[in-house]
């Protein structure tokens, strides 16, 4: 949604802070934000280690017969970052790879953005 709003010509502060004040706004999603709009990828949880948590989930699913379409594409997606070089870098850099998908290229709007942990003043 965030690059679909983007390319439709809403900046991505804008468009995380309409979400975040919305009843689809989450303390994830308010902690996220700051990435996605500045596009610091200072790793929390990195590429790999989200395909690693995939591949268990999706083995389990496996040996329980439980069909997991939307996960499976999901993990498509995560090891295409990776082998597009998103290694070392936190998994919210999956904007970029949607981002070049869709045809466009994301700059840091270097905005002030709250990441709903930081004490206000």
């Amino acid at each position: 949604m965030t690059i679909l709003a983007e390319k439709g010509g809403v900046s991505r502060a804008a468009f995380l802070e309409f979400l975040n004040d919305s009843v689809m706004g989450s303390v994830y999603s308010r902690y996220k934000s700051p990435a996605l709009v500045n596009l610091d990828f200072t790793p929390t949880f990195t590429m790999p280690l989200l395909r690693k948590d995939f591949d268990l989930g999706l083995a389990a699913a496996r040996e329980l017969e439980v069909p997991m379409p939307l996960a499976a594409a999901t993990a498509q997606l995560v090891a295409g970052a990776i082998g597009a070089g998103h290694v070392e870098e936190d998994f919210a850099a999956l904007i970029v790879e949607q981002a070049r998908n869709s045809g466009i290229t994301l700059e840091a709007q270097n905005f002030p953005v709250d990441d709903g942990l930081s004490p206000h003043a």
